[in-house]
């Protein structure tokens, strides 16, 4: 019986755990209505917008953007810098009362910790590339690579935890000895780069640059015998064990439902942030996400994408809604062409050839596309970097509708109709294969895609169909190269040209085409070498149109506009407006520092009203 009764406490002290732990959380400060679940709450491995948003939050990097300005840097944790030895050298001095979560000390040597994780392959960072403007970065990762390249091709008898741990001492080694960082006391970093990198303060306040606690990490790490390779348990990001050097710190995250964010106590300046509590919650159906605002479900929706958005901006032109925000933005929508020769089932891919791709590419009426599907105000895009987003850098013409041109450059690849049946046919007589065009669900993508296949079919003759997937399966697809158009989107990380280009060189994290181009790459190198920031720029632009208008691994079709749903801080008197959002940066760069938001509540109206009536006294009184 006493056995019994003791098993039926365990259990009731465990239901009552579980019960506690799904318990509602208090109504936050701030609520935000995101499009999707976060990815990930590593920021070596993040690329998503609202990932980076997030990481923001959580952690610190060494400086920080002027989002209300002219996106110049102000310090983070780094209070100061200098740039030395012709733009080379950079010392960073670190503010020392910065502190982790956990009450640990933030030190220098936890950035060359977090950045190293970056360069190695063994983490898979999609941003990799970025610090390879580091000396000896990408040689590490080179180095890294064959070395678990050789590894693997060892006998099965000789790939043992020994052998993987002395793989990995041999790695630590060959970083410390080699790569361009180090931390001389607990707040001083002192980066060498290759050569003078003019954007490298723009990249470190990038949420791949936050830094991560090492003893958490290295907690949830572990050596794989048969890979050679780190492996990382990523139960680390879970609230219960995370540790972050933010603003603020995850409370809960019920996947799929919400994140709650709390004040972190040990951040170092107390003063920055408005709202005490954050909850995020993830609505991936874009009607979903707006009636759940409408209805009062939180405060700001970060992306508006339902099919009536051009009925919500004509109601605002006639102030009959003052809630809808559009803002053009540093990115591109596009869609992408798999480069590989072959497809993921081992098929021969037509699009392996440029002049398909330029076909496909010239039988795309855009501006048809944005007027008559999309209806949201955007321009059509010829180019992949924004036209005119980037002082001194002259866009290319790029490659316009024109159906006559398509039809040539397909019948050029030697697709052409053969027997008067309107359908392309190769020299075996073979159709050209049905384009399967991948996307995710949830958004207008689907909208975009009938368009596009309907003018392919009417101007090219092929067959089209629609490949429809959850977001998770979608980027799993991108990332194997398991399709043979996508829709992709990218958004600039930082101010130059190459936050866009890069996309395209070969072994890039962000390159999902399987893009692969001698020509090209030698000049993102040649432009990499070039002292003369005018010169440097001409390569530039060189690049750009041998991609736009020759190559074409992508499809560009707008210049995206992005939409926020927020009750305005003011009303239109001027007067604060309950429940308005203050703090929102209207700069295309898209970063939102949420510790920079603030509802606007009953006291900041009352104060206002005792303002407007002290004024109003003292003018009767004159």
């Amino acid at each position: 019986m006493k056995k019994m009764l003791g098993v039926l406490f365990v259990l009731l002290v465990a239901l009552g755990a579980a019960v506690a732990a799904d318990r509602p959380l208090p109504k936050a400060d701030l609520t935000i209505i995101e499009r999707t679940e976060f990815n990930t709450l590593d920021p070596q491995r993040m690329s998503y917008i609202h990932d980076n948003r997030l990481s923001y939050a959580i952690y610190e990097t060494l400086v920080r953007w002027d989002t209300y300005g002219d996106f110049g840097i102000l310090p983070g944790l780094a209070q100061s810098w200098e740039v030395a030895d012709g733009g080379v050298t950079y010392t960073f001095h670190l503010d020392p009362k910065g502190k982790w979560s956990n009450g640990d000390p933030v030190r220098a040597s936890d950035f060359v910790f977090a950045w190293r994780r970056a360069m190695l392959p063994d983490t898979a960072a999609d941003y990799s590339s970025l610090f390879f403007t580091i000396k000896g970065a990408e040689a590490l990762f080179d180095w890294r690579s064959d070395q678990l390249e050789a590894y693997a091709l060892l006998p099965e008898r000789d790939r043992t935890a020994g052998a993987a741990r002395e793989l990995w001492d041999q790695t630590l080694a060959h970083a410390n000895e080699t790569v361009g960082m180090s931390a001389p006391d607990d707040h001083t970093l002192v980066v060498t780069l290759e050569r003078p990198t003019a954007y490298f303060l723009d990249l470190c306040a990038f949420s791949p640059f936050n830094p991560v606690h090492p003893p958490t990490i290295e907690r949830f790490t572990f050596l794989d015998r048969a890979s050679g390779r780190i492996q990382q348990d990523y139960q680390w990001t879970k609230p219960r064990n995370i540790v972050c050097n933010g603003p603020y710190k995850p409370k809960s995250w019920k996947y799929k439902r919400e994140m709650y964010l709390v004040r972190n106590p040990q951040f170092r300046d107390p003063s920055i942030g408005y709202a005490d509590t954050i909850r995020i919650i993830p609505i991936n159906d874009p009607n979903t996400s707006v009636l759940s605002y409408e209805t009062g479900a939180g405060d700001w929706t970060t992306d508006v994408t339902v099919s009536y958005l051009a009925d919500m901006l004509e109601q605002k032109k006639e102030s009959e809604r003052d809630n809808i925000h559009a803002f053009s933005t540093f990115g591109t929508y596009f869609w992408s062409f798999n480069c590989r020769p072959r497809l993921g089932d081992g098929r021969d891919n037509p699009f392996y050839d440029p002049a398909v791709r330029r076909a496909f590419t010239m039988a795309v009426n855009k501006q048809e596309i944005v007027d008559k599907v999309k209806r949201s105000g955007e321009k059509p895009a010829q180019v992949f970097v924004p036209r005119g987003s980037i002082k001194g850098f002259e866009s290319p013409e790029g490659l316009h509708f024109d159906p006559v041109r398509a039809k040539q450059e397909l019948e050029s690849a030697g697709w052409i109709d053969r027997n008067g049946d309107g359908v392309p046919e190769n020299a075996k007589g073979e159709p050209f294969p049905v384009v399967s065009m991948l996307y995710s669900t949830g958004s207008y993508h689907a909208d975009i895609a009938l368009a596009m296949g309907r003018m392919w079919k009417k101007h090219l003759g092929v067959e089209v169909s629609l490949d429809a997937k959850e977001l998770k399966i979608y980027k799993d697809m991108l990332k194997k190269k398991d399709y043979m158009v996508a829709r992709g989107g990218w958004f600039g990380d930082y101010g130059d040209p190459t936050t866009f280009l890069d996309l395209h060189k070969t072994g890039d994290g962000n390159n999902d085409r399987g893009y692969s181009d001698p020509k090209f790459d030698a000049m993102l190198e040649r432009a990499a070498n070039e002292v003369d920031a005018e010169q440097r720029l001409r390569v530039l632009e060189e690049a750009e149109r041998y991609t736009m208008e020759e190559t074409l691994p992508i499809l560009p079709i707008w210049s995206y506009n992005y939409y926020y749903m927020y009750k305005p801080p003011l009303d239109k008197d001027g007067n604060p407006n309950l429940g308005g959002l203050r703090g929102i940066s209207m700069h295309p760069r898209l970063v939102q520092y949420l510790w920079l938001l603030d509802v606007v509540d009953e006291e900041d109206v009352r104060e206002a009203q005792r303002a407007k009536l002290a004024a109003g006294a003292e003018e009767s009184a004159r």
